[in-house]
Parts: structure tokens; C-alpha cells; sequence
């Protein structure tokens, strides 16, 4: 337990640290934030940039901050921790004094919305339904025989909105999916946050939830959950991953990545948005 609270603290530590987080510059015209959230900067710097890059393009006056939510000081039952990590996080929305936060993650999604109830708190995939995919990807898995199953991430389990705007996007991919007997409202953790307490419980019952599915792909939008199956046995993307990401295999798994790989990952992104900053000061 100790060994696990040291983690979190040391986690949450350097995700609001400078050298590995940014944000774009403040401009009095921005109306909103993209937040990609930990675990997604952790994978892939280059699919958070992609999908910025969508939202600004088809949205406009977007920033996009790179902050943890704060959610592990709170899951590991350290509040005094949380509301101190979390305050760091509302300064720079409020510094930004943007009027709408758009978020890759859910448990983000969650922690902002009961944490700044004066913000409007969106998901990604409200704004891709709305938006509509990018051109390129209509086709692109036309005819593919996978099933995949699809995984609903618990924070959001009572925001219908987000499940069907999930299931809307992914028919317009024409992606074949099963569900769970557990999704939507009823869908039920992946075990990944019972590792901060305790990693044995959680790898059962990360194997539990992963075989409670016939198909041996799994699709989820959250990358916590991503993990989550792939620990547990199965093949697993993220949604964004048939979106934006390249080099997608064709067995449709994401490949592991070392722990410091992933803080290699944050760092590129913190440089991402620098230079972004950098050439938007050009203009």
C-alpha cells in the first residue's frame, strides 16, 4: 500500500511539473481547451497533436492543456492532495478564460465536471459526432471482419450522450462491434484504478471484465482501459487509434510501452505545444 501511495505521489508529482506539461499560449479568442488526459500523452503524443489539430481545424479559437485531472491523488484517497493538484489545473483553465473544456479522457471528463461546475465539460466524442470523422477514414475499414468488443470506460456510465455519440462514430466507420452484457449504464470497471490499491485484485478482475467478451479485440475509449485488456490477455486499441494513428497494425493491438517511454512520450508532447506556441507568436 505504501509502495503504491509512493507512486501515485510521484506520478502526480511530475504530471504537473514543468518539464513535462504545457499549454497552448494564452489568446482572449480562444473559447475552449482540448485536456488529452495522462494515459493518452503516455501512449502517443502524436494521436493527442492529430486530434488537436481536428478540433482546431474544424472548431477554431481551441488551446489545449496537458495537465493531469488529478484523479489518482483522489482514487488513492489522498484529498488533501487532490484539492491541492487539482487548484493548479482550475488556474489554468481560468487563466485561459476559456468557456469549454473538451476532454479524451473520462475520467477527466469526470473530474472536471463535478469539480468546476462553471465550466461546460465535453468529450471528444461529442465533438467528433458533431464534427463528423475526417474524410480520409470513411472508407477505411469498410469490409474489415473484425468484431471488436466494445468496452465502455465506468466514469461515464451514466452519460448516455457519450455512449451513443461512441456507437454513432463507429457506425460511420462501419466498425462491427458486440457488446458487453455489462456496458452503458451497467458497464463496470476494467480494474485499472484497484491497481493503485491493489495489482493483485485488479489483474483478476481486469481478466475477469476482458473475457466476459467473445471476440479477442477489444475496443475502448479510454487507454487506462486499453491497458487494462491487454494486461489481461486480449488485444485492445483505442478508438483513436483507427482515427488517427498511422502505423496502426493490422492485428489491431497497441504495442507495449515501457514506463520510460511513457514519460518520453509526455516530454514530446510538452515539446509538441511549445513549438506550437512558438509559431502561433510567428503569425
Amino acid at each position: 500500500m505504501k509502495k503504491n501511495n509512493l507512486g501515485v505521489k510521484l506520478h502526480q508529482l511530475s504530471s504537473f511539473s514543468k518539464v513535462f506539461t504545457a499549454s497552448s499560449n494564452y489568446n482572449k479568442d480562444n473559447v475552449r481547451a482540448f485536456i488529452p488526459g495522462c494515459s493518452l500523452t503516455d501512449y502517443s503524443p502524436e494521436i493527442v497533436m492529430k486530434t488537436y489539430k481536428y478540433l482546431n481545424d474544424n472548431l477554431g479559437n481551441t488551446g489545449i492543456i496537458s495537465k493531469c485531472c488529478a484523479a489518482p491523488s483522489k482514487i488513492s484517497g489522498d484529498k488533501e492532495g487532490f484539492k491541492s493538484y487539482y487548484s493548479q489545473l482550475q488556474e489554468e483553465i481560468e487563466n485561459m478564460e476559456v468557456k469549454e473544456i473538451i476532454t479524451a479522457c473520462q475520467t477527466c471528463y469526470k473530474t472536471i465536471k463535478e469539480n468546476s461546475p462553471d465550466i461546460e465539460v465535453k468529450s471528444i466524442w461529442e465533438s467528433i459526432n458533431d464534427i463528423g470523422i475526417p474524410a480520409d477514414v470513411k472508407d477505411r475499414y469498410k469490409g474489415l471482419d473484425i468484431v471488436f468488443a466494445l468496452h465502455d470506460p465506468c466514469p461515464i456510465k451514466k452519460e448516455n450522450i457519450i455512449h451513443e455519440s461512441v456507437r454513432k462514430v463507429l457506425s460511420e466507420m462501419e466498425i462491427k462491434i458486440e457488446e458487453f452484457h455489462n456496458c452503458r449504464e451497467k458497464t463496470v470497471c476494467c480494474g485499472g484504478k484497484l491497481s493503485i490499491k491493489n495489482k493483485e485484485l485488479a489483474l483478476n478482475h481486469m481478466k475477469k471484465r476482458a473475457y466476459e467478451a467473445n471476440s479477442n479485440h477489444i475496443l475502448t475509449y479510454c487507454e487506462s482501459c486499453v491497458k487494462s485488456m491487454k494486461t489481461a490477455g486480449k488485444k485492445s486499441i483505442h478508438i483513436l487509434d483507427l482515427i488517427f494513428n498511422d502505423n496502426m497494425n493490422s492485428h489491431f493491438n497497441q504495442q507495449n510501452i515501457s514506463y520510460l517511454k511513457k514519460w518520453m512520450n509526455r516530454y514530446t508532447c510538452k515539446t509538441y505545444i511549445e513549438k506550437l506556441n512558438n509559431t502561433n507568436k510567428g503569425e
